[in-house]
């Protein structure tokens, strides 16, 4: 019996860190993001989980680019009106075609990106503009990605990088790196300008990412690009230059892609070798699935190396804006037009918003339970909001009215019905009243409020609710009616009266 004993004892004993793991485990709920602040804590915690549950504005904040190591779940919602003007902190190697090793940092929302998830994240009116001191790579998701899945996100916005250095490139979704894409969506303008005279660039363009190894599957793109590069160009309508770069990866797919666009560009070099293609810009590395990817895409070369290339025309635009106001179901926003050459642009977004109309009431609120309240858009009708609201108890009331009775009991009974008029205006949910009379040999009331002229004269009658809020008085003056006054007159003349 004690040998049995002792096996349960350890039995139990073995068992009890798997168990205290699996609720370890099942404890790792991810962490809901509702607002700016919540966006900006993950800062403090990158490598966690996290879930948006709401669409965040991020209008007025100049965004420092955060590394980020976790996964983020998007859940469909929207960060919009993203601004970036500077690269994050974080620096890393990246290398040319040559392997050549550049310190590089990077700029997005993300900065560097390693062993992450993003899904169903969508970023909307993104502006990003950086100078670049140092080599760098710009992407509206993230700089700089190693090993990570990026499923179902859609990017929108600008980019222009300003180079003063060697290394660098910009992305519609990511700068630099290698993991995976899957049906994502870019709406990007992109624009890269070399002002770096004295060394000839290694320069990187490329719709969804500038330069690296990736899979890209079941992705569309659309893509204006700008290009004034006194290097080396590799521009590509999904990637800038397809290549491993020295990173621990393998070749994988590029397949059921759809890009349309054009990138404008000049290789200002004599030893030009002005890659640029619809859907890889170079190809260092080949996919190892790579086909049905669809393009309509132009390649817009120019040899005039005089002039920045601008999807802007007018050397002083005058500009003419639009607001758009949101719908029900879609954004509303701010659109930009050059009355000189026409360039156009979209910024400030709102999200869509519907109209609500005036409160109604569900349910109302009693002593026991609390009411519910709802409105709905006046447009769609769709339900905007719901809460709940506290029993507040009436202010105690007091009435003074004054009632004239034409008749007495012998000949005629007038009821005044008390119950129907003062109970029902003030005491709503026909709490019983207490009635009296200060004249009962005038006037007599019963417990129903219907009074009864016994005399002529004048007389009080008073009513009061159980829980004392309602309470009032009645002046009540019986006369006699007309026919009592010709009975009266008839039997006994005007003696009576006297």
């Amino acid at each position: 019996m004690m040998k049995k004993l002792l096996s349960l004892l350890l039995v139990l004993l073995f068992l009890l860190p798997a168990g205290a793991s699996a609720l370890a485990e099942g404890a790792g709920d991810p962490i809901e993001i509702s607002d700016l602040d919540g966006l900006l804590a993950i800062a403090e915690r990158p490598d966690g989980n996290y879930i948006l549950t709401a669409d965040i504005d991020m209008a007025g904040l100049s965004w420092k680019p955060i590394p980020f190591s976790g996964k983020l779940d998007g859940a469909g919602h929207t960060l919009y009106n993203l601004q970036v003007t500077d690269a994050g902190d974080d620096m890393r190697v990246t290398r040319d075609g040559n392997l050549k090793a550049y310190d590089t940092f990077f700029a997005g929302l993300f900065s560097v990106m390693e062993h992450a998830t993003v899904v169903d994240l969508n970023i909307v009116g993104a502006y990003i503009e950086i100078d670049a001191q140092s080599h760098c790579f710009v992407g509206i998701l993230a700089g700089y990605m190693y090993r990570c899945s990026i499923q179902g996100c859609s990017v929108q916005g600008r980019a222009r990088l300003n180079n003063y250095a060697v290394m660098s490139g910009i992305g519609g979704i990511v700068g630099y790196g290698a993991g995976d894409f899957g049906f994502c969506t870019a709406d990007v303008e992109l624009i890269f300008e070399d002002r770096n005279l004295e060394e000839r660039c290694e320069q990187f363009m490329g719709g969804i990412l500038a330069c690296g190894l990736v899979n890209i599957e079941d992705c569309t793109v659309y893509i204006d690009g700008y290009d004034s590069c006194h290097g080396y160009v590799h521009d590509g309508g999904l990637v800038g230059m397809y290549y491993y770069c020295g990173m621990d990866v393998h070749s994988q797919s590029v397949r059921r892609n759809r890009i349309y666009g054009q990138i404008s560009f000049f290789e200002d070099n004599p030893n030009r070798r002005a890659y640029c293609e619809p859907t890889l810009g170079e190809e260092m590395s080949v996919p190892g699935n790579y086909y049905s990817n669809e393009r309509e895409f132009e390649r817009n070369e120019t040899k005039d190396y005089s002039k920045v290339l601008l999807p802007e025309q007018c050397d002083e635009p005058e500009i003419h804006f639009t607001l758009t106001s949101p719908t029900c179901d879609s954004w509303g926003y701010v659109y930009h037009e050059c009355a000189g050459c026409g360039y156009h642009w979209i910024d400030s977004y709102f999200p869509p918003q519907h109209s609500p109309g005036e409160w109604e009431i569900v349910q109302s609120a009693t002593a026991e339970h609390e009411g519910l309240r709802e409105r709905h858009c006046t447009v769609c009708g769709e339900l905007t909001d719901s809460e709940s609201f506290p029993y507040v108890p009436p202010e105690p009331q007091y009435v003074e009215e004054v009632v004239t009775v034409y008749g007495i009991e012998s000949t005629e009974t007038l009821r005044v019905r008390f119950k129907d008029s003062v109970q029902a205006r003030h005491a709503k949910d026909a709490e019983a009243l207490t009635w009296t009379s200060d004249n009962p040999d005038v006037l007599s009331v019963d417990q129903d409020g219907n009074v009864t002229g016994l005399r002529r004269g004048t007389g009080s009658v008073s009513y009061s609710s159980a829980d004392g809020l309602y309470s009032g008085v009645c002046t009540v003056t019986v006369y006699y009616s007309f026919w009592q006054w010709v009975l009266i007159i008839l039997c006994f003349g005007w003696i009576w009266y006297i």
